[in-house]
């Protein structure tokens, strides 16, 4: 059962195949598969709860849970990045900020196609119609391309969103940087930009630096909220992104903040910011559940090497009808296990890296481990680890120093488990 504990308790949890004790407080909320989850998007589904995320390689990651607090890796979407994605963004190396949503017995993914500081960007969409793996059905198909910018633009075609307005008329939400935050209608058959209607809508812009993306709109109460992210992201603990909201009575806008400000000129009421161990909070999105309703967004652990963890809490709401931030999902419940289900190999964190990087790993049951880092030819470079280790998760840092900028590979061989992923040092 899950409640909203204001006062701190105690969890016990088996990681790593140590029993521990934390005093757990508001920071330690959610457990199991939450580090390396930047730009969630959450949906429920028959009683679970599916989060996608940014993928630190050519994926898009999904992680499941059945109460909103106990988090498990559920695979990627992507096995490659599309051959269309490659081809109309040369050098990307992953899939950003996706989008998932329901609607006529299909689940919509939109999924952002960029390299950073860039706005030769695409929106991509993926479908499937079930997100349990373990159902035959479940296959994701890649629809293409849905909207793209390029250098002549002023506006950049990432972090896309999903809304359907009152009427029945689907919307895409998007937009970073540049002119900040965008909107067209779709049509309701190919979920692509509708012919019909060309107009480009804009939603929200930071006349100051442009440092304004990620929207996420909700419909409540009669109004349609829009969230989104400014400042920046993505320097882990030296982030300084915040999350801003304002309302508009039309999904078109024109969405003003608290104070009547509206969203086109700069305006938006402050949710949330960082603290002396959250930075960076946001890119968020917003669960409208029958348990209450949930803000879900990344920030980065100051304590932790700045590495982007997943936060979920609750999102009240005032007497004029303006959201807040609560707290974090606790549990009612007795100790947590979190040893993990399947051996996995995560990409490695930042990508591409200067001085260091870290390598997490998961292991379902005590196995000998060995990573290895090896140049693009081939040749051994280093043993990281080579030692028998309890399940759980670890991590392991890479310092480059010794080596030239270029491409390496790192190999996680885990009993019978083997698995390699790319990682780009840039001096």
């Amino acid at each position: 059962m899950l409640q909203l504990n204001r006062y701190r308790v105690y969890i016990k949890y088996c990681f790593q195949g140590i029993l521990l004790i934390f005093l757990a407080t508001v920071a330690d909320a959610q457990v199991g598969n939450v580090i390396y989850v930047h730009d969630p998007s959450i949906i429920k589904v028959d009683g679970d709860y599916y989060i996608f995320s940014t993928g630190y390689g050519y994926g898009i990651p999904m992680r499941r849970s059945g109460n909103l607090y106990d988090w498990q890796w559920g695979g990627s979407v992507f096995n490659a990045i599309p051959a269309w994605a490659k081809q109309a963004v040369p050098g990307v190396n992953s899939l950003w900020a996706p989008d998932i949503s329901y609607r006529d017995s299909t689940f919509y993914l939109y999924y952002s196609v960029s390299t950073f500081g860039s706005n030769r960007s695409c929106i991509g969409l993926a479908t499937n119609t079930t997100l349990n793996p373990d159902d035959p059905d479940y296959a994701w198909v890649d629809q293409g391309e849905v909207i793209c910018s390029n250098y002549w633009n002023n506006w950049n075609a990432i972090d896309p969103n999903l809304v359907e307005d009152d009427s029945g008329r689907v919307w895409l939400a998007f937009g970073s940087f540049w002119s900040g935050i965008k909107m067209r209608q779709l049509d309701p058959e190919t979920m692509k930009p509708d012919s019909a209607n060309t107009r480009l809508y804009s939603l929200a812009r930071r006349p100051s630096n442009n440092a304004i993306e990620a929207p996420f709109i909700i419909r409540k109460y009669g109004y349609y909220y829009l969230f989104a992210s400014i400042d920046y992201c993505c320097n882990g603990s030296e982030s300084t992104y915040k999350v801003i909201v304002g309302r508009s009575s039309e999904v078109t806008g024109p969405y003003v903040d608290r104070s009547g400000n509206e969203m086109l000129n700069g305006g938006g009421t402050l949710l949330l910011s960082s603290t002396n161990r959250w930075r960076g909070p946001g890119h968020n999105s917003v669960l409208l559940d029958s348990t209450g309703d949930w803000i879900v967004y990344h920030a980065y652990d100051a304590q932790n090497n700045g590495r982007p963890t997943l936060h979920i809490r609750s999102l009240n709401w005032t007497e004029d009808q303006w959201p807040t931030v609560g707290d974090w999902v606790q549990l009612e419940t007795e100790p947590v296990t979190m040893n993990p289900t399947d051996f996995t190999l995560f990409p490695n964190y930042p990508n591409p890296f200067n001085l260091s990087t870290r390598i997490g790993y998961e292991l379902p049951r005590p196995v000998q481990v060995n990573i290895s880092i090896y140049d693009i030819r081939g040749r051994l470079v280093t043993n990281l680890v080579n030692e028998r280790m309890d399940a759980g998760y670890h991590t392991v840092v890479w310092e480059g120093n010794s080596v030239s900028s270029g491409v390496y590979f790192y190999r996680l061989t885990a009993g019978e488990f083997t698995s390699i992923r790319k990682m780009i040092l840039v001096k």
